[in-house]
């Protein structure tokens, strides 16, 4: 949200508070101020008489105030306005602080936030320093959606904390933990810890080989997940895993490179790579795929095992889908060959 929240918050807590649900009357088309009031709109008491009983105003001196706020329950968001409303204001200027509660919506031109309870806490300038948020917090805008137990807003960062089973969608990918921290201005940094797991929806997945014109999810789980919406970078760390419906991979760390559209472009896997596909697995320092070719490529001391033969080399290629595999330069194999075939492969050689 915008900074707008923030004042609307705090300049708007008159209004907040007589937001209740009772039957709308017609607004009133004069829209003038009753003459008792002091410049800013607000209403003049009568002093108490010398016997100590006060003259009351008559009710009707608050109704063109009630009319105007039934006129703005009424009225319809315009571009560049915050609307806010919920069923029980408190206000402490002492403390700095506006408190919002039950059934609590905002609404502005970036999007809708809902939630139990909405709180913000401004300076002694009345600028606004924090917002924070709790009780089935839900925020949606054109092209991100996010849910959490709470979430806290930090105007000065322009940093949005979720905390608590928190999860956050874009397009078809999601990322959740126990909470994330994403930044609305500069770098637009995402970042989620512990316990993160990043779905990203691929149409070829992780193996390179899938049903024709069926998406397939890309489950990463990792300690600490940093995702970088400019460079279109995802950064994860700390026991990652991998786990797509043809091929699984362990490592200590992975780097995801997305392209324009949000889907994989190509993989970096680092530290004790082990990738797990069908009958073949793979041993390597370092390890990268490229999702539009199918192809893994193995370095730093690479081997492949498939049933009981080894292969080990400076580089190793394989793809998935055509199982081929090339391997180069120092390429040394180890075969173990049934008699059939080892019968065979002699004649071979012979002939």
């Amino acid at each position: 949200m915008t900074r707008r929240l923030g004042r609307m918050l705090l300049c708007g807590c008159v209004l907040l508070s007589a937001c209740s649900k009772r039957e709308r009357s017609a607004p009133d088309d004069a829209g003038q101020l009753p003459a008792d009031t002091v410049p800013g709109g607000t209403p003049v008491v009568s002093a108490a008489a010398a016997d100590g009983k006060g003259e009351r105003l008559q009710d009707d001196t608050f109704a063109p105030f009630a009319r105007q706020l039934e006129a703005m329950k009424a009225r319809e968001r315009r571009p560049g306005e915050t609307l806010l409303t919920g069923e029980r204001l408190l206000f402490d200027y002492d403390q700095r602080q506006v408190q919002l509660e039950h059934d609590v919506v905002v609404v502005d031109d970036q999007g809708r936030l809902e939630a139990e309870r909405l709180s913000g806490r401004f300076s002694a300038s009345n600028e606004v320093e924090s917002v924070e948020a709790s009780g089935g917090v839900a925020f949606a805008a054109t092209n991100r959606a996010a849910v959490a137990e709470a979430a806290f807003y930090d105007y000065a960062e322009s940093m949005v904390e979720l905390r608590g089973r928190a999860r956050v969608e874009e397009g078809e990918n999601r990322l959740s933990g126990e909470r994330i921290r994403f930044w609305t201005r500069g770098t637009r940094k995402m970042v989620c810890e512990p316990n993160a797991l990043l779905v990203v929806t691929s149409a070829p997945g992780l193996a390179g080989e899938g049903v024709q014109g069926t998406k397939i999810d890309t489950e990463i789980r990792a300690g600490r997940v940093e995702y970088d919406e400019g460079a279109r970078l995802a950064r994860l760390v700390g026991n990652v895993r991998v786990r797509d419906p043809r091929a699984a991979m362990d490592c200590g760390e992975v780097v995801i490179h997305l392209k324009e559209d949000g889907e994989l472009d190509w993989i970096e896997a680092r530290e004790e790579v082990i990738i797990q596909s069908d009958d073949r697995k793979a041993l390597a320092g370092r390890a990268t795929y490229h999702v539009d070719e199918g192809k893994f490529t193995l370095e730093e001391e690479p081997m492949v095992k498939q049933g009981l033969n080894v292969m080990t080399g400076d580089r190793i290629l394989f793809w998935q889908a055509t199982r081929a595999m090339v391997c180069e330069p120092n390429a040394r194999v180890l075969l173990y060959l049934d008699e059939a075939t080892r019968a065979k492969f002699l004649k071979d050689l012979n002939d």
